[in-house]
């Protein structure tokens, strides 16, 4: 009966020690206890987020040249899109993401305006939408953001319905 006794509390010594083990980090360090690692925003994903965008910012061009409703919905993802991009290259990546969000909305209202259909692969992945919610940026702060940062855009559609938007994506060495 003793043994049994010893032996099972080794094993409960040997779990224990395992267990905290698992929560040791590089360098002697401790992960806290129920708190999950924070996801930073990183290049790969603000690449992601701003390369979808341009697919529904595309589309809506499509949409409003074919049906003609002339919102300022698609000249304002535009400019969204382009200073997403600007952030991107001054690896301001999160900012990044909210901007090109904001132009993904304000992309799929001027589809909807249009009577088209929001393009199937454009969602953004679990994991870009996890990053952008650490942060709570409402959409008038994009836009006030957008207005200080970016002077005289353009508001009209009819300007960028048989444009080339190019400057909305990201190359594919960028």
């Amino acid at each position: 009966m003793k043994i049994s006794r010893l032996v099972l509390l080794v094993m409960m010594l040997a779990g224990t020690l395992i267990s905290i083990d698992a929560d040791a980090q590089p360098g002697g360090r401790r992960r806290p206890a129920n708190r999950p690692a924070a996801r930073k925003a990183e290049k790969v994903h603000a690449r992601r987020v701003i390369r979808r965008t341009a697919i529904v910012i595309r589309h809506a061009q499509t949409c409003v040249r074919e049906n003609k409703n002339y919102t300022g919905d698609l000249a304002r993802s535009i400019a969204h899109q382009r200073y997403a991009r600007k952030l991107y290259f001054d690896g301001k990546y999160l900012r990044a993401m909210h901007q090109s969000r904001r132009a993904r909305q304000l992309a799929v209202l001027s589809i909807k305006a249009n009577k088209g259909t929001e393009p199937a692969n454009a969602a953004n992945e679990k994991e870009d939408d996890d990053i952008m919610n650490s942060e709570t940026v409402s959409d008038a702060e994009l836009d006030t953001e957008l207005n200080n940062n970016m002077p005289g855009y353009s508001t009209k559609d009819e300007d960028f319905v048989n444009a080339a938007l190019s400057e909305i994506d990201l190359g594919d060495m960028e």
